[in-house]
């Protein structure tokens, strides 16, 4: 049996062993966690393997191509990140986030810009005409850059405001005759 097989089969006989383990245990509620955990990871795995085959089979390209089109869709470049394999460093994939997140908030008026890439932290910088305030613009940003680098520890965004109190109307919009 050549090497990889003999691999493959021992990783199936852990899976299995852990599998009878999960169902054998006596908490229904950590039982299911458990089985249902496996199921999530396994869907994940199998949705991602599923578009990188259609990918490749859509491909009349090189390997290199290929890789490069895995790694630029969302699925199954989820897939790489988790098991280490993506072939972008971190910072190629922020600045690609960087540059979806520009797509985004450029038609509102908005500028987004990669900072610096600090250790385990991402600084973006958000430059707008009156600010930028809002849950869900925060919400936006963390989720595209999260999801480009997982390893990310940290956020930082500048020039975002936390959103003012229900009824506040800024200084600068009184003294510049805008209530909006």
């Amino acid at each position: 049996m050549p090497n990889e097989e003999v691999r493959s089969q021992e990783w199936i006989d852990r899976i299995e062993e852990l599998v009878r383990r999960a169902e054998s245990m006596e908490d229904p509620k950590l039982r299911g966690i458990a089985v249902d955990l496996v199921r999530a990871v396994l869907d994940f795995h199998a949705a991602g393997l599923e578009r990188m085959l259609e990918i490749t089979a859509d491909s009349s390209s090189t390997g290199e191509e290929i890789i490069r089109r895995m790694a630029s869709d969302d699925l199954a470049s989820s897939l790489l990140l988790l098991h280490g394999l993506h072939p972008d460093d971190l910072e190629t994939r922020v600045s690609r986030a960087v540059e979806k997140l520009q797509q985004m908030f450029g038609p509102r008026g908005a500028t987004v810009s990669l900072l610096a890439i600090e250790e385990d932290t991402v600084r973006l910088r958000l430059d707008t005409a009156n600010g930028w305030s809002g849950a869900q613009a925060k919400t936006s940003i963390d989720a595209a850059i999260y999801q480009a680098a997982p390893e990310i520890v940290a956020i930082v965004v500048e020039g975002f405001r936390e959103p003012a109190a229900p009824n506040f109307v800024p200084l600068s919009n009184l003294m510049s005759g805008s209530l909006l």
